[in-house]
């Protein structure tokens, strides 16, 4: 059903080609990710430190799977990891 106007087209660039194409100057500043609290799993709308209280295996699975990888950062310092630590003692 070729015309159809609900079919899937490259969107004409009118304007000056050297002018990069995105969102536009009405897009939001803010992004919504929120590296503190996940947004999937059965643990969805939980916060990384809540999840440490009741289920600290589960975030050390996670900060080693590739869907973690957004919150390795906020995992390592409500679990106390120090990558490449030289304090031996630990």
């Amino acid at each position: 059903m070729a015309g159809h106007p609900d079919d899937s087209q490259a969107f004409p660039i009118d304007e000056d080609p050297l002018q990069p194409v995105g969102p536009g100057p009405e897009a939001p500043l803010a992004a919504s990710f929120d590296p503190t609290r996940l947004d999937f799993c059965h643990y969805a709308g939980s916060t990384i430190e809540e999840i440490a209280r009741v289920d600290p295996d589960y975030l050390q699975w996670l900060e080693r799977h590739p869907s973690g990888v957004r919150y390795r950062s906020e995992i390592h310092r409500v679990l106390g990891v120090v990558r490449y630590s030289t304090d031996w003692r630990r």
